[in-house]
């Protein structure tokens, strides 16, 4: 009688992975995140062989891309949001300004959300400008600042891609989404990482077409990425900077 998957983790080796089942999933998928930690994914009723079989089968292939994120963590050191540093907004580098609010009752309304700016940041002046008095916040309100303009960006671009795939999400959020660019619910509802608008826009089309592209193919199929070639023709070219690049994001 075969064991099914119901455990948390499976250690292969020296490796652990992380179990997630999906009735949505048909496939066994094994995703090597930017930090390092390893995810198995699993069809309903897997048994454990199974699962355990195609991991070591996988064991390669994953070390090779832990390799990788390993050499690309030491190319792109955190963030330390401070002066004079540069962050990147749709492909391009601004530096990072405090700057003097000369008005104390400003500053207050900034850091209680009534200033009509997201987190009191301002990009102007080819900088992004963060009164001095908030610079101990300075990573709250960067990332405030780039989920509120995500969202009314992405929701742009989105609509134009959806009526390219013919469908129709019935929710889009922007939000910190872990290790994951972008993610769909079987519910319909679209989710991007807001770190996601330092690519170029060519970059950020190509993860908003690949989760739409789901809310009619809930896989990797081969036609699941036919489907994404309709539209983006170049998608490998994008697919391939992303893996490349993306650990410059903020």
């Amino acid at each position: 009688m075969a064991v099914y998957a119901v455990v948390d983790s499976l250690d292969i080796d020296d490796l652990k992975f992380a179990v997630r089942v999906s009735s949505r999933r048909r496939t066994i998928g094994i995703t090597v995140h930017r930090t390092g930690a390893l995810t198995v994914a699993l069809p309903v009723r897997c048994s454990l062989r199974t699962a355990e079989a195609a991991v070591r089968a996988k064991l390669p292939w994953v070390r090779r891309k832990l390799a990788e994120m390993e050499h690309l963590s030491q190319l792109a050191p955190p963030k330390k949001y401070v002066d004079g540093e540069l962050f990147p907004y749709l492909g391009r580098r601004y530096r990072l300004s405090f700057v003097s609010s000369g008005d104390g009752q400003r500053t207050a309304a900034v850091r209680h959300g009534r200033s009509g700016r997201p987190g009191g940041v301002q990009l102007r002046r080819g900088r992004f400008e963060l009164e001095v008095e908030l610079a101990h916040e300075a990573r709250t309100h960067m990332i405030a600042w780039y989920t509120t303009r995500g969202q009314r960006w992405i929701e742009g671009r989105l609509a134009h891609y959806a009526a390219q795939l013919g469908v129709a999400p019935t929710a889009v959020r922007v939000r910190d989404m872990g290790q994951r660019w972008g993610s769909c619910s079987a519910r319909g509802r679209v989710s991007f990482h807001w770190r996601i608008l330092a690519f170029p826009p060519s970059i950020i089309d190509y993860v908003i077409v690949h989760e739409l592209a789901h809310l009619r193919e809930l896989n990797h199929s081969r036609a699941f990425w036919g489907l994404v070639e309709t539209v983006l023709p170049d998608y490998r070219r994008r697919k391939t900077w992303l893996a490349r690049e993306g650990h410059a994001a903020p």
